[in-house]
């Protein structure tokens, strides 16, 4: 095998492991808190009291020490405003959060619930770092990966999406690698066997696990109560809300048939229509009760 191949392929394993580790390690309270915002904070635009975390967050499964920590790294990180009113605290959602949160809702409620017309074309973009910026490597690898390339190569990424360019031109930009960088937008040869390009440059094998996952954890679930409800529905979000750290979002032509991904988004969206009326419920009642 070339080296430089070799290299390539431990890059892209490397690649793969940290967006696996994201994507499906154990939920954290402050993935449960972002989805606590996102699903129900959001939708009233009013302050929320501390103990109503400690509530909610509590029904989850956090206890109230590390509620209290995960408010305050929030704050310190931009996303989370508190208010004093005596010796109690209630929290103000940032524009910056309300802008994240609402990017978030857009991107997770919208992956593949509908199957968008592919004009056949791949972006590819060949890079050559310098030994002197070894340090941009990672950077690199997770900024194209968020957006939806993959290395294929040592120096060389790809992506199917041709609308994803500008992304990329902001990552390249951001990280001062524009000058060390060749774009090329263009139709591969009819000889070469797409799907099996995008089988080696993405790991399907473990997104199509990662969805067969979420529908074994999910599928089959009933709410015995409001307070059950909205545990189940921010478990079901917050699972759902880490897939597209790990799921491409490729063409259907790159994909197998009957695509699992396409089958747990249509269970995603069934399951949040019929808990969220009495998870919106509970909330609305542990609010009003402070």
């Amino acid at each position: 095998m070339p080296e430089n191949l070799s290299r390539a392929r431990i890059e892209r394993n490397r690649r793969a492991e940290v967006q696996r580790d994201q994507a499906l390690g154990a939920p954290s309270a402050r993935s449960y808190l972002l989805t606590v915002l996102g699903e129900f904070a959001t939708q009233h635009g009013v302050p929320i009291w501390t103990t109503t975390f400690i509530t909610a967050l509590g029904a989850l499964g956090v206890d109230e020490k590390t509620v209290r920590q995960t408010l305050a790294r929030s704050a310190a990180k931009g996303l989370l405003d508190p208010e004093k009113i005596g010796r109690r605290t209630r929290w103000h959602l940032t524009p910056r959060a309300r802008t994240l949160l609402r990017e978030g809702s857009q991107r997770i409620y919208s992956f593949h619930t509908r199957e968008r017309e592919w004009d056949k074309k791949w972006i590819i973009i060949l890079v050559a770092i310098p030994e002197a910026r070894r340090d941009a490597r990672y950077s690199l690898r997770v900024k194209l990966g968020w957006v939806g390339f993959a290395l294929l190569n040592a120096g060389v990424w790809i992506c199917p999406w041709t609308d994803r360019l500008s992304e990329a031109e902001n990552v390249l930009d951001e990280l001062s690698l524009q000058e060390v960088a060749h774009i090329f937008i263009g139709n591969l040869s009819d000889l070469d066997d797409q799907p099996h390009l995008a089988a080696e440059a993405w790991d399907l094998p473990t997104v199509e696990a990662a969805y067969e996952n979420f529908e074994d954890n999910h599928f089959g679930n009933f709410p015995q109560n409001d307070e059950d409800a909205f545990v189940q529905l921010t478990r079901l979000v917050n699972d759902w809300r880490r897939l597209p750290l790990l799921d491409p979002d490729l063409p259907a032509e790159l994909l197998p048939v009957d695509w699992v991904g396409n089958k747990a988004a249509q269970l995603f969206l069934e399951l949040r229509d019929q808990w969220r009326p009495s998870a919106t419920k509970w909330w609305q009642e542990i609010t009003s009760d402070i």
